[in-house]
């Protein structure tokens, strides 16, 4: 196995077709997997399943009670079989198309390529208003200020990059929320990371799983790994 891709999702019913016709596309005569990192309460794990009956390279590890999607990524890393990870969400709006972009960036002595809204080439236009897009950057600025460590990439809160398995093998990953790339930047085992830009898309279906909620996750997250 070549590559492992886990997607975590939440009741994500009307993505997963999509995603996975275009992660198909992206990636002819690879050797790949998706594992799907399911939390859902809805249709979306019977969706993923008919998916998998399809194509066997659709597998999904489904948590009944779950706790973010940083811990259904963490949980889903054993499920995965191949040395080369690739973290994406399931709502489309890191397209797939960009895989393979990300994994040419991942050549000899890099051990994370991030997807970046924040350097040249890249936009968040994705985020759903100027208050989104200012609390992202706000966040972002957060990061840097309280963990050195997120300034390896200029996107530190970005949900879509590669890394290689061993920078993450016994290291006791203890994410909160959503953040799961705030984590192994800081808790990996990481010498080399580079930035690739693109675009955040719009959501084309489903909702946002943004809210107080998590904004609160974020700020135990970034206590807890300063501490």
């Amino acid at each position: 196995m070549e590559i492992s891709i886990i997607i975590p999702t939440f009741n994500e019913a009307g993505n997963i077709t999509p995603l996975v016709t275009a992660i198909d596309a992206a990636l002819p005569g690879r050797d790949y997997e998706i594992v799907f990192a399911d939390d859902s309460t809805d249709g979306t794990p019977a969706i993923i399943c008919k998916a998998g009956e399809a194509d066997p390279r659709v597998r999904m590890h489904h948590r009944a009670r779950g706790r973010g999607l940083a811990t259904a990524v963490v949980e889903a890393l054993p499920v995965a079989r191949a040395e080369t990870i690739v973290v994406l969400d399931g709502d489309l709006q890191h397209p797939p198309h960009m895989i393979p972009t990300l994994l040419a960036a991942a050549g000899e002595g890099v051990d994370m390529v991030v997807a970046s809204r924040y350097m040249p080439g890249g936009w968040d236009s994705g985020l759903s208003g100027p208050h989104r897009r200012l609390a992202s950057k706000a966040t972002r600025l957060a990061a840097y200020l309280i963990l050195p460590r997120s300034r390896l990439t200029t996107d530190p809160l970005s949900g879509f990059f590669v890394f290689r398995r061993a920078v993450v093998e016994a290291v006791a990953l203890r994410p909160i929320g959503y953040k799961i790339l705030l984590e192994i930047l800081v808790r990996g085992r990481l010498q080399k990371v580079m930035d690739v830009p693109f675009g955040f898309e719009p959501r084309q279906a489903e909702q946002s799983k943004a809210g107080l909620r998590e904004a609160f996750n974020y700020l135990r997250q970034l206590w807890r790994l300063r501490v």
